[in-house]
């Protein structure tokens, strides 16, 4: 997969190859209709170089059908006779249905995304499921493969009007699911399906489709409810393969959108754990299909991802974005549905992830309320260890940095853990008074400075739950002595 870095530098540098855009094009193919380099196909900064699609006998779309009658055994029907959906795929069944559609250089059979993806689905629902292959179509140079992917849209939406008509479903019983270029080719679909339910757009790519016009490009008209997951949306000058351009009716921005956790590891650590051919794109692409395995782990987990409305990223990482609000919170991955903004009212949705699978993590807002008029200011950090009845956390720090620790003061923290810990039994908490030799005032040779902290009552909400417990000091309130532990578990 290093060769689509490669392709996208090129591409950016104007070194490749392909025909004249001053030539205005058209090709018109059987059942799909015409295609022309014109209108907000045509030529643009976005778009240096364009060109028509390519025949649907040369891109050479198959259509695979996999359910729970038909897991590994999927029945197979060349796009180019549709008209035959209703007799060849006899295991389409009136239930949703799950379209796949992978992007540039991929397939079904290079990467295991869509294999994988598949079975999580059908173990999770009773679904039909059509993986696209389009392999053919999506070779150098990446200009081709661009104009090819409205061929391949085309004939998804011809598949979907084919099926609604001979299979007793509607449109709302699809949900397209494509990565990069397939997200776009998702959309394309969509334009030809009315009514469509859903689509999903993984890391909907960007080099030739970032602040491109609509029509070109997925947007929230696609379907009745669009999501997308950006997971790669760097510069192309960086070697961003994704797109960092709000195109759905909610956009994801786990980690901010780029550089997720995770992504520097050893190639070797990749090729290990993932295998050579996926290991390899791991390590060259790792940011790109990140999308693919929440999207993944979104299906086979508990766990919601639930992330946080918010403007832009530096209002997230600066803290400013960490409550649900009005509107709720919202779920990234298949589960992403179930909070689903009004119609033309458009969200943006950070969060942040582990670096490592399980990527999801369950959020907890801890309180700490300090006794008033008791002891006095003391700096240092504050970790602690939160017992649920379904489990507990690890031992998690509050505060990276020494803050000051006044009598009466209250301090809020966020933590995030892999698992649901249920209803909070106790709270260990551990202080850590910090001693600084540059200052004077720290050195407690008079006893003149604190090392301990008196609480009066520890708060955690756990955000997925929307449940807050409350344990409280009896009396004039816990000591916590420097690097010694104590647990609180009197209920408030």
């Amino acid at each position: 997969m290093a060769t689509v870095y490669l392709a996208c530098v090129l591409i950016s540098a104007g070194l490749v190859h392909m025909k004249s855009v001053e030539k205005r094009e058209v090709a018109c193919y059987p059942d799909v209709g015409c295609f022309a380099n014109e209108g907000p196909f045509a030529y643009s900064p976005q778009r240096p170089l364009t060109v028509v699609p390519e025949s649907p006998q040369k891109v050479g779309t198959i259509f695979r059908l996999y359910s729970r009658e038909s897991k590994l055994n999927p029945q197979v029907l060349d796009a180019l006779h549709f008209t035959s959906a209703g007799s060849v795929l006899t295991n389409f069944k009136p239930r949703n249905t799950k379209i796949l559609v992978h992007g540039f250089l991929d397939s079904p059979f290079l990467t295991s995304w869509t294999k994988d993806l598949t079975a999580a689905l059908l173990n999770q629902g009773d679904y039909n499921v059509i993986v696209v292959d389009w392999s053919k179509g999506n070779l150098f140079p990446y200009t081709q493969a661009t104009a090819n992917t409205r061929i391949v849209g085309a004939q998804i939406g011809l598949l979907v009007n084919q099926l609604i008509k001979t299979k007793n479903v509607t449109a709302a019983d699809f949900h397209i699911i494509g990565h990069s270029l397939g997200s776009h080719i998702s959309g394309y679909a969509g334009e030809r399906i009315p009514g469509l339910g859903r689509i999903t757009g993984l890391d909907p790519a960007g080099p030739y489709f970032e602040n491109t016009d609509p029509a070109v490009r997925l947007d929230p008209t696609d379907a009745v409810f669009v999501d997308a997951m950006h997971t790669d949306a760097e510069k192309l000058i960086y070697l961003g393969l994704g797109m960092k351009q709000a195109v759905a009716d909610i956009d994801f921005y786990p980690n901010s959108g780029h550089d997720q956790p995770g992504c520097t590891r050893n190639p070797f650590t990749n090729i290990a754990e993932w295998g050579l051919v996926q290991g390899t794109t791991e390590v060259v692409a790792c940011n790109h299909f990140r999308a693919v395995h929440f999207f993944i782990e979104s299906v086979k987990s508990d766990c919601p991802f639930m992330g946080y409305t918010c403007n832009n990223e530096d209002d997230f990482e600066n803290g400013k974005c960490n409550t649900c609000g009005t509107a709720g919170c919202s779920f990234m991955g298949l589960h992403a549905d179930r909070n689903i903004p009004a119609r033309g009212s458009y969200r943006k949705v950070y969060l942040h992830t582990a670096n490592h699978q399980p990527f999801c993590q369950f959020h907890l807002d801890v309180t700490l309320k300090l006794q008033p008029n008791v002891g006095q200011t003391t700096k240092g950090a504050v970790a602690v260890v939160i017992n649920g009845d379904k489990g507990s956390t690890n031992r998690v720090q509050l505060n990276a940095g020494a803050i000051n620790f006044e009598p009466g003061s209250v301090h809020t923290f966020q933590v995030a853990t892999p698992n649901d810990i249920g209803n909070i039994r106790n709270i260990m908490v551990i202080y850590m008074h910090t001693v600084s030799l540059l200052n004077p005032l720290d050195w407690d040779i008079l006893g003149l400075t604190s090392s301990k902290i008196y609480l009066q009552e520890v708060d955690v909400k756990r955000q997925e739950a929307g449940v807050e417990s409350r344990v409280c000091a009896a009396g004039s309130g816990v000591v916590v002595e420097s690097d010694k532990a104590v647990v609180i578990n009197r209920a408030c």
